[in-house]
């Protein structure tokens, strides 16, 4: 049963002309309605709001297509209002600083690739296994990925300062879930109960980052997936002497 939002029409073209109409920023906005700040700008980029929304999701758009083969470094607020046919003031008016903008970027790249994870994950015919799960949810990401080309904005280096915000809080949220699957995979004997599982984790997670990173600049997708089919074999199986 599809869920309802607790939002009606008005009251998201309200928390939209809030966030980027208004003196209120898009996170003051988004605490205050208890929702995440990824939200508002997708009801801004909605057909269903008004304006601001279009711009807004031009100039996410625009920053995605500009990194796709420059750094953070080379690009500019004023360059991606250009690059979007927008007023320079318009574009600082929507991100007064290129740290929001970028992670703005990420955040939409982030918020759409877990949406098509979801999708494929309904669709998929899932396996008892833990390992075997392991398995199907890696190569279901991989293929979310590379289905999603705004998705490089998580992968490739882009040369961002720490100080500038990262896609890292993302990536740890992969990393809990193959932890969870690793969990279910030492209870169920499949590996090492001693085994470290978040460090696996993160080992796996590195894995498939560097993956990624070498189809977003110019890998074959399909040579890719047919590694990620076997990455998680690089935590090794429980041994059969042990118990």
């Amino acid at each position: 049963m599809a869920r309802v939002s607790r939002f009606t029409l008005a009251d998201r073209q309200e928390a939209v002309a809030r966030a980027f109409g208004g003196s209120e920023s898009p996170a003051t906005v988004a605490t205050s309605l208890g929702i995440h700040t990824t939200t508002l700008y997708r009801w801004a980029g909605s057909s269903v709001t008004d304006e601001p929304g279009p711009a807004t999701a031009r100039l996410i758009e625009a920053t995605q297509e500009l990194l796709r083969h420059a750094d953070y470094a080379d690009i500019t607020i004023e360059s991606v209002a250009l690059r979007c046919g927008l007023a320079s003031r318009t574009a600082f008016h929507h991100f007064p600083t290129k740290r929001e903008l970028f992670q703005a970027a990420v955040d939409d790249a982030a918020t759409v690739l877990i949406d098509r994870i979801h999708e494929k994950s309904t669709a998929a015919t899932w396996p008892d296994s833990p390992l075997e799960q392991l398995q199907t949810f890696l190569r279901i990401a991989a293929a979310s990925i590379y289905d999603t080309p705004r998705t490089h904005v998580l992968f490739r280096n882009l040369g961002v300062p720490r100080s500038e915000g990262s896609a890292e809080r993302w990536h740890d949220s992969f990393v809990d879930a193959i932890a969870q699957l690793l969990r279910a995979a030492a209870s169920a004997g499949q590996i090492d109960s001693g085994t470290d599982v978040v460090a696996a984790a993160r080992i796996l997670t590195g894995a498939m980052r560097g993956v990624h990173t070498a189809v977003f600049e110019g890998v074959d997708a399909d040579t890719a997936l047919s590694l990620v089919e076997r990455v998680h074999l690089l935590i090794p199986p429980r041994s059969q002497s042990a118990g």
